[in-house]
């Protein structure tokens, strides 16, 4: 199905790995918190890179080192109101302490264990991919469209 009127959000997100723990972020909507990788929407004329570079230092106050690419996969909504392409990048952090950014929507970050990512709420739902790259069984991957069905949609 195809939805001509609206148009497809660009998101990057990185892949923050210390001391084998992944870097993810909480996000609070209707009293209910879900794990995302750090990251936001890609602004016109803003190259990927810049637009995740300015997101993680809006989002945890640090700045980063952009590597490869990583996860690509596309967030479909099946009503077509909202289609998000994820493009998720390996970084490295370089300089800043952590601290949570001031949008609403954020509600706390916290970096994990290999063994606690199977059972987090991730939007959209890579737990199984990102514990294959934390793994290094999985190079970049698309992994086509994926979208948790939910209440809301």
């Amino acid at each position: 199905m195809i939805f001509p009127r609206h148009k497809v959000v660009v998101r990057v997100a990185a892949i923050i790995v210390q001391n084998g723990r992944l870097l993810m972020v909480a996000h609070k909507k209707d009293r209910k918190v879900y794990w995302l990788l750090p990251g936001g929407g890609v602004m016109y004329g803003e190259s990927l890179e810049e637009a995740l570079k300015r997101e993680i230092l809006e989002e945890l106050n640090v700045s980063v080192s952009v590597k490869g690419p990583a996860l690509i996969c596309d967030s479909i909504e099946p009503k077509g109101k909202r289609h998000i392409l994820n493009i998720s990048f390996f970084c490295d952090h370089r300089e800043g302490d952590y601290r949570l950014g001031d949008d609403r929507r954020l509600h706390d970050f916290r970096f994990f264990d290999r063994d606690e990512i199977p059972s987090l709420t991730v939007y959209p739902p890579i737990n199984s991919s990102l514990l294959s790259l934390l793994e290094g069984r999985q190079e970049m991957t698309y992994l086509g469209k994926i979208w948790l069905s939910t209440e809301n949609g």
